[in-house]
């Protein structure tokens, strides 16, 4: 039977088990719409306010699941708003498939509406390739049978990412003969990506010659679902674990061997350990510039003589920002199988064992959770909500943040436990994120409680997205972490410039003798979510227990001290941030 193209991709994304798609209808996606409203019982359209926000919710579903999902926009600006948030997913190597629309094929370059063709007929897909993994411009209907199960192979295959998919509207309106194609026929064999097996060897015989070896696990291991094989790697060489902003949630944060996290935003024990170590098995991650302290020496890494040994499925990140003792091309998972392996073979089955490391480790989390706690004060704190918050949640409990005070603090301060409970940009630290992402968290998730830590800055910027919460229930927390600035941004004017440089960073009237407050708690209210402001540290339970206990969205309005003492968080890294040459040192 004859198909349109909307239809080939309808149908597509059904026998792909998708089960959302996110997006906003225009004139130039209608035909790809209509579609979609005669499958209506076996896939949901969700139209999110901005498009920006549709690649959030698709991102986070799949963090929170590990379920790809798509978006559907509309021709020019429509799709132009979609790329902020397909960078996010892109540098943060998270799967998710753009479909926009496009001018007709038979009138390119002509400068139909909404098309940018001055520079280059049509040139909105080349725009948008540096921010996916691959792209495709589809010129004819016929094509689509090839390009779909192409796209969704690419995005899931070696190192994930997000993919595009242009739409030329005649292409979606015209049809087909060619058959939907088969997703399990098309498919590449998933199977493990294993490592080469002399460069395993030899990564076992470093590390149990290792006196002090550290794991450091990253965003590949949440994606290659290795968390029991990180903690039985972890546990044989009783190696402290370490976790970058992307693996958070691979390793109990209460386990013996946590160390937290190391790098510009991580905590005393971890920058410590890792400092310390003489040997990292650095797993699934890209050494990035806020993990590695900005690569200055001695501060996260001492390299040389720390020895690295790296595994990860992308060769080009082996030994890109260090060098590297012994690396690996392999899926975090079958990587760490394969080490263990090696490690028994060569050590015996029971392990090592580092009581006085142990020791060591214990001390180091002890004085770190002084640290914090020693800061507060009579004030409500953006540090006082998360462990407020934190106690007041169950252990399987979605947190996410995405920029900021909320996102460094949130990392650092807020445990989390158990793989994918964690959700954050890590690459991007994208503002906007928080509120569509506890969206895609929650419908991924339903039986989880989702709590996303926004402050009134970023929460401005999608905050429009309640409605969507409201419409479709999506039961998510919002906790409005409100100081009435880009409070983040003051405290970093104020320690790197000097402490009258602060500037344009308080909500305040033009005359600046006035703060201007926005009441969060009405704007919820009035897009029909439930909603409640909190100003002492001992109203936070009472009011977590209202908003789990109800049955939509539910935001509940931090009202947080401004005092420097109260916003600033605990700084044991180093960030490269250059100081203009006419301020004094």
């Amino acid at each position: 039977m004859a198909l349109t193209g909307g239809e080939m991709v309808a149908d597509y994304l059904v026998a792909e088990g998708v089960p959302y798609v996110f997006g906003i209808p225009g004139h130039g996606d209608m035909a790809a719409f209509d579609a979609l409203k005669d499958r209506e019982d076996e896939i949901t359209v969700i139209a999110p306010r901005h498009e920006q926000a549709a690649a959030h919710m698709a991102d986070a579903y799949f963090r929170a699941s590990g379920r790809p999902l798509a978006t559907l926009t509309s021709i020019g600006p429509g799709s132009m708003n979609v790329a902020t948030g397909l960078t996010t997913s892109f540098i943060d190597s998270i799967p998710l498939i753009s479909f926009t629309g496009g001018p007709q094929t038979y009138m390119l370059g002509r400068g139909v509406l909404q098309e940018l063709e001055r520079q280059q007929d049509n040139v909105f897909p080349h725009i948008i390739q540096p921010m996916v993994k691959r792209n495709w411009d589809v010129q004819h209907v016929d094509l689509l049978a090839d390009v779909l199960p192409r796209a969704f192979n690419t995005m899931l295959s070696g190192r994930p990412g997000p993919v595009h998919v242009e739409l030329p509207m005649d292409v979606q309106a015209q049809t087909t003969e060619l058959p939907v194609p088969d997703p399990v026929r098309r498919r590449p064999a998933r199977g493990a990506t294993r490592p080469d097996p002399d460069a395993v060897d030899a990564a076992a015989a470093k590390l149990l010659a290792a006196e002090r070896p550290v794991v450091l696990a990253g965003g590949g291991c949440l994606t290659a679902g290795a968390a029991a094989e990180v903690r039985a790697v972890a546990e044989y060489l009783d190696a402290p674990v370490i976790v970058t902003m992307m693996g958070k949630g691979i390793f109990p944060e209460d386990h013996p061997l946590a160390a937290e996290h190391t790098g510009a935003n991580g905590t005393v024990v971890g920058n410590h350990m890792s400092r310390e170590a003489d040997v990292i098995l650095a797993v699934g991650t890209r050494f990035a510039e806020q993990t590695s302290s900005s690569y200055v020496e001695g501060q996260s890494f001492s390299v040389p003589p720390t020895e690295i040994v790296h595994f990860d499925i992308d060769p080009t990140e082996i030994g890109k920002n260090y060098p590297t003792a012994v690396g690996a091309v392999c899926d975090a998972r079958s990587g760490l199988a394969d080490l263990l392996a090696a490690l028994t073979d060569r050590g015996g089955p029971d392990g090592r064992s580092r009581p006085e490391y142990r020791a060591e480790l214990a001390q180091w989390r002890k004085k770190w959770r002084e640290a914090i706690t020693g800061r507060w004060t009579d004030e409500l704190s953006m540090s006082r909500v998360l462990h407020e918050v934190r106690q007041a949640t169950p252990r399987e409990t979605i947190a996410i943040a995405s920029a900021g005070h909320p996102q460094i603090q949130a990392f650092q301060e807020f445990l989390s436990y158990e793989p994918r409970t964690w959700l954050s940009p890590g690459g991007y630290s994208t503002m906007g994120y928080t509120l569509p992402a506890a969206i895609g968290a929650k419908l991924a998730q339903p039986d989880r409680p989702v709590v996303g830590f926004a402050g009134d800055g970023d929460l401005q910027q999608t905050i429009q997205e309640l409605a969507v919460a409201a419409e479709t229930g999506a039961a998510c927390i919002v906790a409005c972490l409100n100081n009435t600035g880009w409070i983040s941004i003051r405290d970093f004017q104020r320690g790197m410039f000097g402490e009258d440089r602060a500037f344009s960073v308080e909500f305040r009237s033009r005359r600046g003798d006035e703060l201007m407050p926005v009441d969060f708690t009405a704007i919820a209210k009035a897009f029909n979510c439930g909603a409640e402001r909190v100003e002492s540290a001992d109203q936070v339970a009472g009011a977590v227990g209202r908003a789990l206990a109800s049955e939509g969205p539910y935001l509940i309005e931090f009202m947080l001290s401004r005092r420097p003492e109260d916003t600033e968080g605990i700084n044991v890294g180093h960030w490269d941030l250059p100081k203009p040459e006419y301020l004094p040192e």
